[in-house]
């Protein structure tokens, strides 16, 4: 996580806080003749496919068959995610468990419950006449990425590759133009559109055996402790919409999607679909123990040693301080 998007969450924070948003307003029933309780889940972008399963969930009733009435709030460049949380302005979010670990280092009161995917969808987007076999092949190039980007400095510290960046851009202009171009994308997302444009593209997934970071579902701790049944219901229900969108029929939550975003083609989502799929990013690699939702204490202790060996983390952290297990349902 860049020190700007660490200064724009205490900000957030403070802003938050100073307008009158606390923990009192966290938890309360939808509304007088409903038993449902009220749940505010905050996103980290504009509602997407990498969205679906808790579209899936709030479509097909998990959440009201739980008690919950959620409110799935939307994202964008400015969300906050991890400052919305905190103060409770939402009672739930979704972000990268790197910045996670980050934040709680720096003293912001989250805390993880689950996994929303397994490995982050991050990938190195290339020409198919140039390709990328692996982050090595990175080794004098351009690429044009997220700054500050954690797995930038894993790839130089740790795996030696030396490259020059420039700033990312959400313009695909460069690369469609210049087949020797290479930029960080999300391998569920610009591969889709470069290849509208009838350029050959692939995509490696930057998530391997030394950097595997997770996408989690996380909670503001004072919500965890005032409320730990309403996040243990809306975890399994979650998680329920996640398995069914990828396993099933994904048509109830693409119409709530399409709905919101009328540039979401039955086609793009249908990439976005089989992506998450052919890259195990949510169901996990059955083959490695690993199921939808899951978190490992041993996973989560390689990934804090990492962040603090290549200088991202101010102190050390414990793997209790960034997550709790309690919720995440057993192996069925």
């Amino acid at each position: 996580m860049s020190s700007y998007l660490l200064r724009l969450i205490f900000a957030g924070i403070g802003l938050m806080a100073a307008s009158g948003c606390g923990q009192k307003t966290l938890v309360a029933p939808a509304s007088a003749s409903s038993a449902l309780v009220k749940v505010r889940f905050q996103t980290d972008w504009f509602p997407q496919p990498e969205h679906g399963g808790y579209y899936q969930a709030l479509a097909k009733g998990y959440y009201a068959a739980e008690g919950l009435d959620v409110e799935i709030l939307p994202g964008g460049p400015n969300a906050q995610v991890m400052s919305s949380v905190a103060v409770g302005r939402a009672d739930l979010g979704m972000t990268n468990g790197d910045d996670v670990i980050v934040a709680v280092a720096r003293g912001v009161p989250i805390k993880m419950v689950a996994a929303e995917m397994q490995r982050d969808a991050q990938g190195i987007l290339f020409h198919a006449e140039h390709p990328i076999r692996s982050l090595q092949d990175l080794q004098g190039k351009t690429v044009m990425a997220g700054a500050g980007s954690t797995w930038i400095e894993v790839v130089r510290q740790k795996l030696g590759v030396k490259f020059n960046l420039i700033p990312l851009v959400g313009d695909l202009a460069r690369f469609v133009n210049n087949p020797e171009f290479v930029q960080q994308c999300f391998v569920t997302n610009e591969p889709y559109f470069v290849g509208q444009r009838g350029v050959p593209v692939g995509a490696l997934l930057i998530a391997n055996d030394t950097y595997e970071p997770y996408r989690v579902m996380f909670a503001g701790q004072a919500f965890l402790a005032l409320h730990p049944e309403v996040v243990a219901k809306f975890v399994r229900a979650s998680l329920r919409g996640w398995i069914d969108y990828l396993t099933g029929d994904p048509a109830p939550a693409n119409k709530l999607l399409a709905a919101k975003r009328s540039d979401l083609t039955p086609e793009f989502m249908a990439y976005s679909i089989k992506a998450m799929n052919d890259y195990q990013l949510v169901l996990g690699n059955a083959a490695k123990g690993e199921r939808a939702g899951l978190l490992t204490a041993a996973r989560l202790t390689k990934q804090i040693a990492l962040l603090q060996e290549i200088g991202v983390l101010d102190k050390p952290v414990a793997v209790n301080e960034v997550a709790t297990f309690e919720f995440i349902p057993a192996q069925p």
